[in-house]
């Protein structure tokens, strides 16, 4: 259940975009250069039917109507676009966020008629209460998609009790996300910019030399690493010598992975200096990760223009050093929550979530049908046929695309026997850990804090208060959760990225799970958070270690890792694929993942 579906289909590297490679944001930010947008600000508002959210039209109708960056979208799902101000769906955005029927005025976009309207509003707390969001329906996970596709956020919704109207407040935010394999120009374009609004805006500069999490690196390595890595396995990949200067590779080629029980005791890894002065500094640092993006934008441009063929190996080069950075913006942002409201910024761009609406509206969210769903017995494919080995075989070599590219430990392709199980339908929330953790039976999640006895939950906002987030699911290590007997079952029922599901920074925090509702079929998120697996993270028949990433898997089948599956809200959508296995330490609390009640039959 806990894994993500997206699409797959493979694309060419190249690309029309044209990126300078220090088109990012190079500047640290401060509290004094931080804006929110707020709801207050929304004035500006449109009504269409549903049949019209394409790219073009929401990009031409944000671009005109939206007004301190946030835009009212009214969709109606059979909207009859001659109808005068008596029409249902006007009295019924009336009735939410109070824009009168007179004030609407026809309009035109590329031949397709909507209504807009700019006008103060208020969003009515009675119909927060009563109209809340299923966000996996097939119809409003299709208009999660369109939106994406524009490059446009959803930051809450109002559903009317005959699904025939949904109102949005949509946002541009500054990072989008998009699904694929092959990277496309436009994909690192994305991800540079998620990555630099996370290390150049939300960490101040007095928390480059801070480590938030005393199991990890400072700050200051992951924004060396991330460039470095690129740039040894360009080297590995075409050739060339190291990006200047030359010694980055020494100090940032791998992180840190100390054992939770014995913090002395860690793999091969690289050695970084000990004295703050010693480190190189961020304009230094910078200035290389620009020589690299150009490194590889040349790469771009040699393809596209012929000078150099596509091969298996260059495409996997590009699909592992873009989801080594995916991987890499996830892994800093749970360091960073630990010091949010301490230290470390909100993210620029995005609205301040509406705690208090959203709460309603989570408040709401209907209970699974039933407790739990019985699965199997069955025959179960984990893995693809993807063998790193082949990629240098003379038949194969130029074979590039039209394929799926993973990491080492997704190949080959296998079946395994699955006995029959019940598996409740959603992972354990804060709410229900909460009487599990009073009782003492576990540690106090690193996702919690206890503040005179009131315990609160970290955001990347700030923390907030549990009856805000009593809904979601608990995040804590494997070893907490063991006791509860909690596992994930596979994805027969996750709806994924593209089903709408809170992957790849839909919001910037775990929402109620939806899964287990009958009239879905039982489809549904969970929330949006990995899940822990009673499986051991080991090797198996026919596996190959990869060459470009020495020790990528290897090295962590230690008896200590246990198998993760799924994707967390700050997860990029490609690395939702069924296939991806990820890993932590039994003990480690830190990163997004929680579990299930699993019951034997």
């Amino acid at each position: 259940m806990s894994g993500v579906h997206h699409s797959t289909s493979t694309s060419s590297p190249s690309s029309s975009a044209s990126l300078s490679p220090a088109d990012s944001v190079d500047s640290h930010s401060s509290e004094s250069t931080f804006a929110e947008k707020t709801l207050d600000d929304l004035t500006g508002h449109v009504y269409i039917d549903s049949n019209c959210l394409r790219t073009e039209i929401l990009r031409e109708v944000f671009n005109k109507h939206s007004e301190g960056g946030l835009l009212t979208l009214c969709v109606d799902e059979s909207y009859d676009r001659s109808a005068g101000v008596a029409y249902p769906g006007f009295r019924y955005v009336e009735a939410v966020v109070g824009i009168a029927p007179a004030a609407w005025n026809a309009e035109k976009v590329n031949g397709v008629q909507y209504h807009s309207a700019s006008c103060e509003t208020n969003v009515v707390v009675a119909e927060i209460k009563n109209n809340h969001f299923i966000s996996t329906t097939a119809t409003q996970a299709a208009h999660l998609l369109a939106f994406s596709l524009a490059s446009l956020r959803s930051v809450i919704s109002m559903t009317s009790a005959c699904s025939q109207y949904t109102i949005y407040i949509l946002e541009r935010p500054t990072v989008k996300t998009t699904s694929g394999n092959i990277p496309t120009v436009d994909e690192w374009v994305n991800l540079w910019r998620a990555w630099d609004l996370v290390t150049l805006q939300m960490i101040p500069e007095e928390m480059l030399h801070q480590k938030p999490i005393d199991l990890r690196h400072k700050c200051l390595f992951y924004i060396g690493h991330i460039p470095t890595f690129l740039d040894m396995l360009l080297s590995k990949a075409i050739g060339g010598a190291p990006t200047e200067p030359a010694y980055f590779w020494k100090i940032f080629e791998r992180g840190i992975d100390p054992h939770v029980d014995d913090p002395d005791h860690c793999h091969n890894h690289s050695e970084v200096p000990e004295a703050d002065e010693d480190w190189p500094t961020l304009d230094t640092i910078m200035s290389f990760r620009t020589g690299v993006r150009a490194r590889l934008l040349q790469l771009y441009e040699d393809l596209s223009s012929g000078k150099r063929s596509l091969t298996r190996n260059i495409a996997r080069t590009l699909v592992m050093t873009m989801e080594h950075e995916g991987f890499h913006i996830e892994t800093l942002l749970y360091m960073l929550i630990q010091r949010a409201g301490t230290g470390t910024l909100p993210p620029t761009g995005f609205v301040v979530p509406p705690w208090d609406l959203l709460k309603l509206q989570w408040a709401a969210t209907p209970a699974s049908t039933t407790e739990s769903v019985v699965l199997g017995s069955t025959k179960l494919a984990l893995g693809h046929d993807d063998s790193e080995a082949d990629d240098f075989m003379p038949e194969l070599e130029d074979d590039a695309e039209g394929r799926t590219y993973g990491w080492d430990n997704e190949s080959p392709r296998r079946w395994v026997e699955v006995g029959q199980f019940r598996a409740a339908w959603r992972p354990v929330t804060n709410k229900e850990f909460m009487v599990f953790w009073r009782e003492g039976k576990a540690e106090l999640p690193k996702s919690w804090v206890e503040e005179d006895g009131e315990v609160k939950v970290r955001t990347i906002y700030g923390l907030v208060p549990m009856d805000v987030a009593a809904e979601w699911p608990v995040l804590t290590a494997y070893d907490d959760l063991a006791a509860r007997n909690c596992d994930s079952s596979w994805n027969t029922y996750d709806v994924g990225y593209e089903g709408g599901g809170n992957v790849g920074f839909r919001n910037w925090h775990p929402v109620p799970a939806t899964t287990g509702i009958e009239s879905e079929g039982g489809k549904g998120s969970n929330g949006g958070i990995w899940e822990w697996t009673t499986t051991l993270f080991d090797t198996h028949d026919d596996l190959v270690p990869t060459n470009l990433f020495t020790g990528y898997s290897t090295d962590f089948f230690d008896t200590k890792h246990q198998t993760v599956l799924g994707a967390s809200y700050a997860t990029i959508p490609r690395l939702g694929r069924q296939t991806l296995r990820n890993f932590w330490q039994r003990g480690y609390g830190y990163a997004w993942v929680g579990g299930r009640i699993i019951w034997d039959i």
